[in-house]
């Protein structure tokens, strides 16, 4: 009897396996999304999370939530090389341990594993995209592969926003019931009182990589009157060269005093409880992790209107939405928000609420629960 049921809860345990491919474990919002959706979830799944680019910083903390990793790096510097191994290593885990669900997270994963749906019949497909389709114009052949070949193949395909879903159905020709929107998970802690600013404190967010056109921030401060008691902090490590070009942009446009890159920081909880305002320039979005982080800090926010930033953000309730590139309105609407601390504590009061209404925690992870156990039982 016993070992009866020692076997039934093996078999159970076995069905529920998960395998998630992802390129890397850094310090990016999709990974900081999939380790809150591993760790509220681990007591009802078996997760095996699968990487091959570079371990990165969260690896420590996936450790730590006892969540098996299967590193599937490799040293060799010709890429084509390590894809070919990653490919083959991939097929014979897959083939060996037969999951019952394979969730792949963006498109490096999907490009290399989606092709697995056509060998492996016997387990569920299903794909995470968290931005546009954008980079698909950057690299010849992936539209016409993900949209002919990969998409027909998964069992489901998960969007953080609906502007992405959008995208998929009308361009891509995927059908709308196969779309899962499944909005970021964002956690609401208590917060410790903020602390009075001799000058205000503005937090940009995001990685150091051009989409995110940190350029434009630079344009908007040229705006700013010189003698405005403001300092928007950087918080994000990325590509060197276009590290280095912003900063000497600063230099010579004499913003050293206003302008500050803090480099990669792990919790940037530490900076949000002690800023102002949220601001976010990028030139495209899925839904911005960094704009929920401003929210559930009770910060007014500024936001180009791309992608799913017009799903967090309302006009006059929250922040503001402005067009992309349009430097003038953004230095104007910022230097309102600088000057008027009576707005931003009102502004910044109004995302709780809308936290609250449309981004509740419980209801996005009851979603993916819904998603695996169909695909499950």
């Amino acid at each position: 009897m016993v070992n009866t049921l020692f076997l039934l809860l093996l078999l159970l345990r076995m069905n529920k396996q998960i395998f998630i491919v992802i390129g890397s474990l850094g310090l990016g919002g999709t990974e900081k999304q999939l380790l809150l959706k591993v760790k509220n979830l681990k007591k009802k799944y078996n997760f095996t999370i699968i990487f091959f680019y570079k371990k990165g910083e969260l690896y420590d903390e996936f450790k730590k939530h006892k969540v098996k990793l299967i590193d599937l790096t490799d040293k060799n510097k010709i890429k084509l090389y390590k894809y070919i191994k990653v490919f083959i290593k991939l097929m014979i885990i897959l083939k060996r341990k037969q999951p019952k669900i394979v969730h792949l997270y963006l498109p490096h994963a999907y490009l290399i594993g989606g092709w697995f749906s056509y060998i492996f019949t016997n387990i569920n497909f299903l794909m995470s995209r968290r931005s546009l389709n954008f980079y698909q114009k950057r690299i010849p052949f992936i539209q016409f592969i993900e949209k002919k070949i990969l998409h027909p193949k998964m069992k489901k395909i998960l969007v953080n926003s609906y502007a992405i879903k959008k995208q998929l159905v009308e361009e891509e020709s995927v059908i709308s019931s196969k779309v899962k929107v499944i909005h970021n998970l964002i956690e609401i802690k208590k917060k410790k009182p903020k602390q009075e600013n001799k000058i205000v404190k503005i937090i940009f967010l995001a990685n150091l990589i051009p989409y995110k056109n940190h350029n434009m921030i630079i344009e908007v401060a040229n705006l700013l009157p010189r003698n405005l008691k403001y300092e928007i902090q950087i918080l994000g490590k990325g590509d060197e060269k276009y590290t280095q070009s912003l900063k000497k942009k600063i230099k010579i446009s004499k913003l050293n005093d206003k302008l500050k890159f803090l480099g990669l920081i792990k919790d940037p909880n530490i900076i949000l409880e002690k800023s102002d305002i949220g601001i976010m320039c990028s030139n495209e979005e899925g839904l911005s992790n960094s704009i929920l982080e401003y929210m559930s800090h009770n910060l007014p926010i500024i936001a180009t209107n791309v992608g799913g930033n017009s799903e967090m953000i309302k006009n006059n309730l929250n922040g503001y939405l402005i067009r992309m590139n349009d430097h003038k309105d953004f230095a104007s609407k910022l230097r309102i928000l600088i000057k008027n601390k009576k707005l931003r504590n009102k502004l910044g009061k109004n995302n709780m609420k809308l936290l609250k209404h449309k981004f509740v925690f419980k209801d996005n992870l009851e979603k993916y629960i819904n998603v695996y156990n169909n695909m499950i039982f």
